[in-house]
């Protein structure tokens, strides 16, 4: 699919691109946000191949696209077309958010951390010097670890291999230390959760580990969320939340970029 303003020309064009594409809330919730300025957004998915990405990006903007949201699978591919990229994108080597620049340059920069710290602000979840424990050691991590050590926390890393563990310190060892978890670690204030699935036995090696008021957060959202949550739920745990509010958080940090605004982000309980 080719990026066309034609039909929206009083609009100002935005969207999604991703690979599958057809699930993404993106287009609902800055319809939302839209609202909240009165701006006349045309905000749009766009399913592309990773072939055509870089062709379907240029020719997004040629037309006078305003914006473009990147999720799987390519964040990586984004931080390579964009010739301006923010810190902690670079260090992590993914973008979710393209736009231009007066010159005429393609700008990344991951809101993803941003909107994290959003919304865990909203939750009240302190992570401010705090032990906090991120169980996975992907993509999902190495996108909320940056925040996580520019807030101070006092940061753990479990995961099937150490060998992750050991590429996540080398890649933000000027940011801030990362400890492997062990069993002697201290007891933690909250654990996020960044696996793509449930995984049981990952979490009953740590949870031991966790304070009885501690937070738990999951990356994920909705259904595939619901294992996890549940599973802490079980265990006593009563301070807990899903991503949904990340998403939103991103969400509005992109718009605040491409808008000069930055929208109320309401999310669901």
């Amino acid at each position: 699919m080719t990026a066309s303003a034609s039909s929206n020309s009083n609009k100002i064009l935005c969207g999604v691109v991703g690979d599958p594409i057809a699930h993404s809330l993106s287009p609902k919730i800055h319809a939302a946000f839209g609202k909240q300025f009165n701006l006349d957004l045309a905000y749009h998915k766009y399913q592309v191949s990773s072939d055509n990405f870089s062709h379907f990006v240029m020719d997004f903007f040629a037309q006078g696209g305003r914006g473009l949201n990147v999720t799987l699978p390519h964040k990586a591919a984004a931080c390579k077309i964009a010739k301006n990229v923010s810190e902690d994108a670079k260090l992590c080597q993914s973008v979710n958010t393209l736009w231009r620049d007066r010159l005429g340059m393609i700008c990344g920069d991951s809101t993803d951390g941003a909107g994290f710290l959003l919304d865990l602000e909203r939750l009240q979840f302190s992570i401010h010097k705090k032990n906090i424990l991120v169980v996975g050691a992907g993509g999902a991590a190495k996108s909320i670890i940056y925040s996580l050590l520019i807030q101070d926390a006092n940061l753990s890393v479990q995961n099937r291999t150490l060998e992750k563990i050991i590429q996540l310190q080398n890649i933000f060892s000027k940011v801030g230390k990362i400890s492997a978890f062990e069993t002697e670690q201290p007891i933690f204030d909250g654990i996020i959760c960044a696996l793509s699935e449930f995984n049981q036995p990952l979490y009953e090696k740590v949870i031991s580990s966790l304070k009885k008021d501690a937070f738990v957060y999951d990356l994920n959202y909705a259904g595939r969320a619901q294992q996890t949550l549940n599973y802490f739920k079980q265990q006593g745990f009563s301070r807990i939340s899903d991503g949904y509010g990340m998403l939103c958080g991103q969400a509005a940090k992109s718009f605040e970029i491409w808008h000069g605004v930055l929208p109320e982000v309401e999310c669901r309980a």
